[in-house]
């Protein structure tokens, strides 16, 4: 399944030598040398699956935030490997799957998942602030975490309204939330302290893997890990820009609070940890410590807890028919 090329390659050709320096001063080109690179191991990292743990996770989103169970053409922004668009094609919300991303290798990937799990994805490549589609083409634009990596997210908006059909509908999700984001970091640096502090009682300085140990691709997404994350954002700021966009029945919703804070703590954790020190024990544990604190966040303290202390914002709106 052949990967459409809309725009030009921004990573450095054999003949380019890589100034990083260079790089960091160009968002868009940081983001597709970044997931470029990460691509080959982008879902062993994050441990997305296209399996019933990950179609019933967006499951569960798409039935609180989408009103119709069934789409016909959608596409997905910023799709990475496929992780919204696949596991909603499992969970059969998508009769027409489209995805598009600036960086050719997560594409490479979504359509090898998409070979793996019987899906006719279609695929170009393509900048979210200039969508290679024709006005009016699909009944829904999703993506997941990908408007904080864009110089200008509002662009990302107007795009999906003009590529939207007419009674047609976007749905964003994963988005970092201000406030959350500022507590989830805290947490996250508290216990790297904590973790450097009984290393050092135990006599080892050393945190992580050493980086001279570090594989060369992964020297160049920790170079780099600065330079792609560029926005957090406040629920409603958000909601103005899809207002703005054009987009009316427009409404946000956050989750994941104590689950996020928990999210940090381990991945932090894991980052302080040798590589290898962990088994798959921990990564089962991780995971079911996630599942308990996501169900009481949404159980008992998204009635409690500001919305905006929340780590994950949730986008939806239409296009009047």
């Amino acid at each position: 399944m052949p990967i459409e090329r809309t725009a030009p390659p921004i990573a450095p050709s054999p003949q380019t030598p890589l100034d990083l320096n260079e790089v960091r001063r160009d968002p868009k080109r940081a983001n597709l040398l970044y997931h470029d690179v990460a691509a080959p191991g982008y879902d062993r990292k994050w441990a997305i699956s296209f399996d019933d743990r990950g179609t019933g996770y967006m499951r569960q989103r798409a039935r609180r935030m989408l009103p119709r169970h069934r789409y016909g053409r959608v596409l997905e922004m910023g799709a990475g490997t496929g992780f919204m668009l696949l596991n909603l094609w499992r969970a059969d919300y998508v009769r027409q799957a489209h995805a598009t991303d600036i960086s050719p290798g997560m594409l490479a990937a979504a359509v090898e998942n998409a070979r793996i799990l019987g899906c006719d994805l279609r695929v170009r490549t393509g900048d979210a602030e200039r969508l290679p589609y024709e006005d009016g083409t699909f009944d829904l634009i999703i993506g997941h975490a990908f408007l904080h990596h864009l110089p200008r997210p509002e662009l990302a908006f107007a795009e999906a309204y003009r590529v939207a059909a007419a009674g047609g509908a976007v749905w964003f999700a994963g988005e970092p939330t201000k406030r959350g984001d500022r507590m989830a970091r805290t947490v996250g640096r508290h216990t790297w302290n904590a973790v450097r502090a009984a290393r050092r009682r135990l006599g080892r300085e050393e945190m992580g893997t050493p980086w001279d140990d570090l594989p060369d691709d992964e020297q160049l997404m920790r170079s780099l890990e600065w330079n792609v994350d560029l926005h957090t954002f406040d629920p409603q700021d958000l909601a103005a820009m899809a207002r703005a966009a054009g987009f009316e029945n427009v409404r946000v919703e956050t989750e994941e609070f104590l689950s996020s804070l928990m999210g940090w703590a381990i991945r932090t954790f894991e980052a302080a940890m040798p590589a290898g020190a962990l088994g798959e024990r921990w990564g089962r544990f991780a995971y079911a410590a996630y599942r308990t604190l996501y169900r009481l966040d949404q159980r008992v303290l998204y009635g409690l807890v500001p919305k905006d202390a929340f780590y994950n914002v949730l986008l939806y709106g239409e296009k009047r028919g």
